[in-house]
């Protein structure tokens, strides 16, 4: 297909054009092919028809994500769009995919359980560029919520003798500055100067972010920082054991206002913790990241795992570009 692009003299370029050529300069395929096919299990010897190329799957995977396409209006969207079957490497004389291609693909993908080894084959591909300094890691969770409404007791027990693949119940409640949410959270742990996602985690929104605090530290950083909701003295007195600044903002207790040296010391905190709302609000308006719509808990966090990988890729492009120029 490159061969019929060579003689087009246009130079201007659409958004999303733009944002495959940024995906493609900073994500190496081969090693994420090299991951998920151990999926297949088809011999040709047998006959049948040939299995689709993984890259054309990985690349319909961040194709999906990066314009906040469902499956049936992915494969759509490959009909119509020569940029997008540029992308994913099809020919004019080859069929698209059905979107049933991409479905099973990324039911494939969690019951090998690959999403962990394709997020650290990014991020190590994102070391080896230099982009991740280790000088400190800043956690932070955000709520997903779900487009089902919350669940009674009395619905969840009906549900556990006749489930129903149309309503999720692994989704949770929680309560942040008074108001109630039902569905999930991401946690993620950030490279403070790159503001890049090294760690992340994906949980119902009942578990407190401090209960995911430790699974976001990638354990060589020299600083931690958080808000209020992770203060704990034990991590606090290991920290200062191992030489590590403890940048976690100070939390009243009981009975005890914070002094005003504390309060100067949160607000300088804040100031440095503040950049882990960088990858959320992209997330949100760039990824269109909005309700888990999703029955499950591992559908939805495929779904948070892309998203951390292509504003991982994406952010490196332009730190990329910003090392070059």
């Amino acid at each position: 297909m490159d061969s019929i692009w060579m003689f087009s003299r246009r130079k201007k370029q659409s958004r999303a054009v733009a944002t495959l050529d940024k995906i493609n300069k900073v994500v190496n395929w081969q090693a994420l092919v090299n991951i998920v096919q151990v999926i297949d299990k088809s011999n040709t010897d047998k006959g049948g028809r040939k299995p689709l190329p993984f890259d054309w799957k990985v690349k319909m995977l961040f194709l999906q994500y990066a314009f906040n396409l469902g499956d049936e209006e992915l494969e759509d969207q490959l009909i119509d769009r020569l940029s997008f079957q540029r992308f994913v490497g099809i020919n004019f004389d080859q069929e698209i995919p059905d979107f049933t291609t991409l479905w099973n693909f990324k039911e494939a993908l969690i019951a090998y359980k690959l999403m962990d080894r394709i997020f650290s084959s990014i991020n190590h591909q994102l070391e080896l560029n230099g982009l991740i300094l280790k000088k400190g890691t800043i956690a932070d969770a955000i709520i997903i919520e779900s487009d089902n409404k919350p669940l009674s007791k009395q619905k969840r027990e009906e549900l556990e003798s006749k489930p129903s693949v149309q309503i999720d119940t692994e989704a949770q409640s929680t309560e942040k500055n008074g108001k109630k949410y039902f569905g999930y959270k991401g946690h993620i742990g950030v490279d403070i100067e790159s503001k890049l996602i090294r760690k992340r985690k994906f949980t119902p929104a009942s578990v407190h972010d401090s209960q995911a605090f430790e699974e976001v530290l990638s354990g060589d950083e020299r600083s931690i920082w958080a808000d209020k909701a992770y203060p704990n003295d034990k991590h606090k007195r290991i920290a200062r054991t191992l030489g590590i600044f403890y940048g976690v903002l100070d939390k009243k207790k009981k009975g005890k206002e914070l002094s005003g040296k504390q309060h100067k010391r949160n607000k300088q905190k804040s100031g440095v913790r503040a950049a882990v709302e960088h990858p959320f609000a992209f997330m949100r308006k760039k990824l269109k990241m909005g309700l888990a719509t999703a029955k499950n808990k591992v559908r939805n966090a495929l779904r948070f795992d892309m998203n951390c990988i292509l504003y991982n890729v994406l952010r490196a492009e332009w730190l990329l570009r910003k090392q070059a120029a």
